[in-house]
């Protein structure tokens, strides 16, 4: 079964040869390598070239800047390999075994739409590793979306990175699922949509992917306005979408509480931003009565004891700390 790794490549030229190495480097070798050059004004243009002569399983796509959605999508329409996986081209795989592993268990496994796998943070300045949340162990088997959706959220381990999963090209295209152009967090609503339109699917604790920390973009980092409002417009959307969904009533009730989750994270932000961005943001606080997460369920404690403005003190002096 051939594998299609899509890389976006734009502004990334001091991480492209790792992370192109990493993956040209493992021991499946039924693969091809789509780097996506998304108009990128660096070196990367020429860099992706020279892989693509040094390895004839890369392919190089040269394209006008349209963002890391546009890039994917144009990625996902030239693929040829059975099952796709989307790498961040700042980012690596730790193991050149990883893949033959994973695919091992996607062998196994040919019923699940997709198979989801774990990551490390990688901070670059100490060369260190921090393995994220173990999946709960009753995903390492083939499970019903609802069953995922509930104890994904339960666990506080929602992987929404598109990066983070072997999926099946076939169950790509049957979903119809692409990715949203010019939006941030694009992977929110793409995941919940993947994992509607899925059949099985399972998660595994294999920590094959180094999700590089300390770089410029999350809505944690830079907390821009635009992040801000790309994330409070998909809880809008989500929540106008969520009745209507496939979801058994339960799981839906545990993906309220992961847009809860999100509505955390942006109350942590909300002191940076405009008054009106707070207050609209603020008529979703009733999302803390679902407690299904177990940050959600601390914020929801705190808000009920203290109030919505001691909430957001709290929220916003954790994010403040995880970020030091």
């Amino acid at each position: 079964m051939k594998v299609s790794f899509i890389l976006p490549v734009y502004k990334v030229e001091r991480y492209l040869d790792e992370c192109v190495e990493s993956i040209v480097a493992q021991t499946y070798r039924d693969i091809e390598v789509i780097l996506v050059d998304d108009g990128s004004p660096d070196n990367c243009p020429s860099l992706c070239e020279q892989w693509a002569n040094k390895d004839q399983r890369v392919k190089v796509i040269h394209k006008v800047n349209g963002g890391l959605s546009d890039a994917r999508n144009v990625g996902l329409d030239n693929a040829t390999g059975d099952y796709i996986i989307f790498v961040d081209s700042d980012d690596f795989w730790v193991s050149s075994s990883a893949l033959q592993e994973l695919m091992d268990t996607v062998q196994s496994y040919p019923e699940c739409d997709f198979v989801g796998f774990n990551c490390s943070y990688f901070f670059n300045d100490t060369h260190t590793y921090k393995p994220w949340v173990k999946y709960d162990n009753s995903l390492g088997k083939p499970v019903d979306k609802n069953t995922a959706m509930r104890l994904l959220v339960a666990s506080g381990t929602m992987p929404m990175s598109a990066c983070l999963k072997v999926i099946s090209r076939k169950s790509l295209s049957d979903i119809g699922l692409r990715f949203i152009k010019g939006t941030i967090s694009e992977d929110i609503p793409w995941f919940i949509d993947l994992l509607d339109g899925s059949k099985e699917c399972m998660f595994v604790n294999q920590y094959v992917y180094a999700y590089r920390q300390n770089r410029a973009g999350s809505i944690t980092a830079s907390g821009g306005e635009k992040s801000f409002n790309d994330v409070l417009n998909i809880i809008k959307s989500e929540l106008d979408k969520i009745e209507n969904r496939s979801f058994s009533q339960e799981a839906k009730n545990a993906l309220y509480s992961f847009l809860a989750y999100e509505f955390c994270i942006l109350l942590s932000l909300a002191s940076k931003m405009p008054k009106e961005k707070r207050q609209d943001l603020l008529e979703y606080k009733w999302l803390l009565d679902y407690t299904n997460n177990p940050k959600v369920r601390k914020a929801a404690f705190v808000n009920k004891l203290f109030g919505i403005k001691a909430t957001e003190w709290v929220l916003r002096y954790y994010n403040d700390k995880v970020r030091k």
